[in-house]
């Protein structure tokens, strides 16, 4: 329902910000400014400036902003239309509310909602299903289903709807609702069943849609409820309701695909955390995102489809892109998502990568120069043409010109680097296989961790099979003396020519990417333990890298195998997409 924009201001020039903020926090006077508190992240020392005179308010601290109309739905939790019906009552100010039938039925329509939701939670904890079953098996707690409210529909077509009639709810709100559905003989059938039940609430924590996944091989494997007024995909994003205040504290919100990684995240303690409503991540959801921090965090899945996603997701940001408002972006490994990380790893592992995002312009250049063979001259020129296409679709004109003068510098590096390439085959014993890249990995574990080197040289020389140059490494760290910490104090202690074979193929980035526990920030007591597993079971976390990588080459440019072709096609999408826009 829209408002005219007289009456809103009329509102918010009645009633002061400053008294409804006072609600939740203290307000403190400096000179003529009014500040507080901000209730939006944790503070002692006031960062949030009060404008009565306008209405306003704004953190410094976390970025937090808005009006009155702001505060009622992101603390108070009312809807907007609620919050103009409080606010204009107090005020004193009438508003025509044409639609009073229509809001009466939207009213009813959340009330069916949340009637479904606690039906299905019912159906979950009543029974020892296979739905209970599926979510012991991905180690969700109690709690944690009882926190999202997941729920279980009955194989039947039509059970919630005979529930909702005996509750005496009309046809008419019900099909509204879209939980259930007429079929084909015009029969009232429920649109979910035999699914594991996820509710998507609204900002306010209103269930307001579902989405449900099949427990066996059928397809399609997830549906969600159809659009309507109430439930409009492309501009929600799942779980903001718990995540907003946390993603304002932590200045961060990580974006995953599914509701899954939404909630296995969650239970790890890592809280701002959403998921788009599908693959796609919208204009809408990106412009929501900044809401709640300048710079949220993608982390799609590492499949195909997933960093197709990502990339798509970067380009689509770069005509929205503000001054103080981007992305970045988190590359997991191929054929991996965060629940299924999570549970095949320490939690401490995805931490690690958490703490080291791609900003935007190093995450587009990497992703798209990596399908790009520069060897001709009309190879570089269609590929400077393409920067230029991307950079020219940045609206602002400051960011224009330094994301321009970014990707020209990464694009001449790039040049240069392949120009050298015959330089770099002459390194001796150049990395040829995964099984190496493993044995790399243990001997420069052994150099960073000094605490466990005893321990993992021990490990190594018990299990593994190396060659003659990684076997006199190893025996040569083992006389080392336990006090050499400084990586240029033990090279030190090497031939020239070991020395050399250490800095060409050992201690390279691509070994730390691929085995994050040999990097010196890890933790020296987990790197040990990863290693001893490792070492217990090569060939295994063998094959699993190799699904994590189908080329070693292409990992070692990037972590993407979009070709040209597929850059050139998501490009065209979006370019469609703007001028339906």
């Amino acid at each position: 329902m829209a408002f005219n924009k007289i009456d809103l201001e009329n509102i918010k020039s009645k009633i002061p910000i400053s008294s409804e903020l006072e609600k939740k926090t203290k307000i403190v006077k400096k000179g003529k400014d009014v500040w507080c508190c901000c209730p939006f992240h944790n503070e002692k020392t006031p960062s949030c400036k009060i404008n009565d005179d306008l209405g306003n308010f704004y953190c410094f601290g976390c970025g937090a902003k808005g009006d009155i109309f702001t505060i009622y739905q992101d603390l108070f939790n009312y809807t907007f239309l609620d919050a103009v019906k409080e606010l204009s009552e107090r005020a004193g100010v009438k508003i025509n509310f044409n639609n009073n039938s229509n809001s009466k039925q939207d009213n009813n329509i959340l009330k069916i909602l949340d009637t479904a939701t606690k039906w299905f939670e019912n159906n979950l904890s009543s029974e020892n299903n296979e739905c209970t079953k599926y979510l012991e098996k991905r180690q969700l707690s109690k709690e944690t289903v009882k926190s999202f409210k997941l729920g279980y529909s009955f194989s039947s077509q039509g059970s919630l709807y005979q529930h909702l009639k005996d509750l005496s709810f009309q046809d008419k709100e019900i099909l509204k609702s879209n939980v259930v559905k007429k079929d084909n003989n015009n029969k009232f059938r429920d649109f979910f069943y035999k699914r594991l039940i996820f509710p998507i609430s609204n900002i306010q924590g209103n269930v307001v849609g579902f989405g449900g996944r099949v427990l066996d091989s059928s397809n399609p494997k997830y549906i969600n409820s159809p659009e309507s007024n109430h439930f409009k995909k492309r501009e929600m994003l799942y779980n903001l309701n718990l995540a907003k205040n946390v993603a304002r504290q932590k200045k961060n919100l990580l974006i995953c695909e599914g509701y899954m990684d939404v909630i296995s995240l969650y239970q790890n303690n890592i809280k701002s955390v959403v998921a788009p409503l599908g693959t796609s991540f919208t204009e809408e959801q990106l412009k929501l995102s900044w809401r709640f921090t300048d710079k949220p965090t993608i982390m799609f899945d590492g499949d195909e489809a997933g960093k197709r996603a990502s990339y798509k997701a970067a380009i689509m940001s770069l005509p929205y892109l503000l001054p103080n408002k981007s992305l970045q972006f988190i590359s997991l490994p191929n054929n991996t998502d965060p629940d299924t990380y999570l549970i095949n790893h320490k939690i401490n592992n995805l931490i690690n990568l958490l703490k080291n995002p791609i900003n935007l312009v190093s995450y587009i250049f990497n992703v798209s120069s990596g399908g790009v063979s520069l060897n001709n001259a009309d190879q570089k020129i269609s590929y400077d043409k393409y920067l230029d296409d991307l950079i020219e679709s940045i609206k602002d004109k400051k960011i224009q010109y330094f994301y321009k003068s970014e990707f020209k510098s990464m694009f001449f590096n790039k040049l240069r680097g392949s120009s050298s390439k015959t330089k770099l085959q002459t390194i001796p014993k150049k990395i040829t296989s995964l099984k190496r890249k493993q044995i790399y990995s243990f001997i420069v574990s052994a150099i960073n961790h000094p605490k466990v080197r005893s321990q993992i040289i021990e490990t190594i020389l018990t299990n593994i099979d190396m060659d003659e140059n990684e076997s006199n490494i190893i025996k040569h760290l083992n006389t080392l003396d336990k006090n050499l910490i400084e990586l240029k104090d033990i090279l030190a202690q090497f031939s020239p020519k070991i020395r050399q074979f250490i800095e060409s193929n050992i201690l390279k980035s691509s070994i730390y990417e691929l085995f994050p526990y040999s990097n010196p920030k890890y933790d020296s007591e987990l790197s040990l333990e990863e290693i001893k597993e490792s070492t217990n079971n090569l060939n295994t976390r063998l094959s699993n890298l190799k699904k994590i990588n189908k080329s070693l080459n292409t990992f070692q440019e990037n972590n993407t195998s979009l070709n040209w072709e597929e850059l050139q096609k998501i490009s065209n999408e979006l370019e469609d997409n703007y001028k339906d826009d």
